[in-house]
């Protein structure tokens, strides 16, 4: 499991294509022909790969919380699938599984929170401040090579 976790000033999607790749992802797929729009927020760039398991993401949620409380002090949270970061994939429907138990544990957390549309290739725009820790890369396990 690998990713980002930004501290986003403006952010803005549109979904433009639904993806064909990889194999299996036709099932999973979802479309928002409006577009969304969100402003100062935490955005969480998530990669699932094969062999990720369920509990990395409470390191996640651990590493999220970190970062809030010393740098962003933010109440909203929006988890981007974003399976660019690797080329070893976790199947679309475990990948899929796994953005929206993060979706759920942030709930928990008093976040509010939303989850950017799986499967389709989007029309992205952001803003990020330039702030210490502005952008976080993570990568679970620690140890992963």
């Amino acid at each position: 499991m690998r990713g980002l976790i930004v501290k986003t000033g403006h952010f803005y999607f549109k979904d433009k294509v639904k993806s064909t790749r990889p194999k299996g992802i036709k099932k999973h797929r979802e479309f928002d022909k409006e577009g969304k729009s969100f402003t100062n927020l935490i955005t969480i760039w998530l990669c699932v790969e094969k062999d990720d398991k369920e509990e990395y993401l409470y390191d996640l949620l651990k590493r999220i919380q970190e970062l809030n409380e010393t740098f962003y002090h933010l109440e909203e949270a929006l988890v981007i699938p974003f399976g660019h970061m690797s080329n070893n994939l976790a199947s679309p429907s475990y990948s899929k599984e796994l953005l929206e138990k993060l979706t759920e544990l942030l709930k928990k957390e008093n976040f509010k929170v939303d989850r950017v549309t799986f499967g389709t290739h989007k029309d992205l725009a952001f803003e990020i401040p330039g702030q210490p820790a502005q952008v976080s890369y993570f990568e679970f396990p620690r140890n992963k090579v």
